[in-house]
């Protein structure tokens, strides 16, 4: 096992307390690779991250004359460095969280109509085997997880062992119904088919309440984004230029300050709109 000196002692030392389900989370997204391997590299990757950041403030210090020797350059960088090393370490190892986030939003996409697909191939007489191949393809991510599945059972594993093994670890709670049900009705001899299409109604009717949640949602959000991304900065500077013309005509407002401002604006409405989109449901919704 490769593990980066010196940072693994602050992986094992942390570890134990910070993810105790992190084999899991990764094993649910796919990464192979050791839990410590894992911490090893986030833990380090935010030094990097945070010595990159601190130099940059450094280095803009300087130049902008606010430190004018060695030893104010080196207590800003170390100064900065200490302030964001550890949110950015938090950042990178909360990745795999984000990791499992995007995946259950790419399994729940198809999920509906791949179920009925299964429904439609059972209620016309197909073994459940076949009709769990049926669907490793068209479907994009849950594809994907039936086709691990079905893999996993051609290879002699049994079906229901290898349903709840993979209902333990899918960060879809919908994919997770459904595969219990699956395997439960498989174990009690009771129709798979029937059991299914009740689930799957629920899990459609909660996807659609979802969506429209979202929709209320937007208004109040959407007024908010024109006042503060758009009326208050527009309407805001104009009026500041004007009340300095009034108080002193030698007072000044340089251009780079407008060009500061347009920057923040700018990002200000950049990440209201990342939040709006990355918030947004992404289901193929049933008519």
């Amino acid at each position: 096992m490769n593990r980066i000196p010196v940072v693994n002692i602050i992986t094992d030392a942390i570890l134990p307390y910070y993810a105790p389900d992190l084999r899991k989370k990764m094993k649910s997204v796919g990464l192979k690779e050791r839990p410590e391997e894992y911490m090893d590299k986030a833990i380090f990757g935010g030094f990097v991250m945070g010595a990159t950041v601190a130099m940059v403030i450094a280095i803009i210090l300087w130049a902008a004359s606010i430190i004018s020797d060695i030893t104010g350059l080196l207590a800003s960088f170390l100064v900065s460095l200490l302030i964001f090393i550890v949110p950015l370490a938090y950042m990178n190892m909360k990745r795999i969280d984000v990791m499992q986030h995007r995946l259950k939003k790419e399994i729940e996409y198809d999920l509906v109509f791949a179920v009925k697909h299964i429904v439609i191939a059972l209620s016309s007489g197909t073994p459940i085997f076949d009709s769990l191949v049926s669907v490793t393809k068209g479907y994009g991510k849950v594809s994907e997880e039936f086709k691990r599945i079905v893999e996993r059972v051609a290879l002699g594993e049994s079906l229901t062992s290898v349903l709840r093994e993979e209902a333990e670890i899918t960060p879809s709670s919908a994919f997770k119904r459904v595969l219990i049900q699956i395997a439960n009705a498989v174990v009690s001899g009771a129709d798979v088919a029937e059991s299914l299409d009740v689930v799957i109604d629920q899990i459609a009717k909660e996807e659609l309440l979802e969506v429209k949640e979202y929709g209320q949602t937007l208004n109040p959000l959407v007024m908010f984004y024109l006042i503060v991304g758009v009326i208050l900065p527009s309407l805001g500077v104009a009026f500041f230029i004007i009340l300095l013309s009034f108080i002193s005509k030698g007072v000044k407002f340089p251009f780079i300050h407008l060009v500061g401002i347009a920057i923040i604006i700018g990002l200000i409405q950049f990440l209201f709109l990342a939040f709006i989109e990355s918030t947004r449901p992404r289901y193929a919704l049933m008519s």
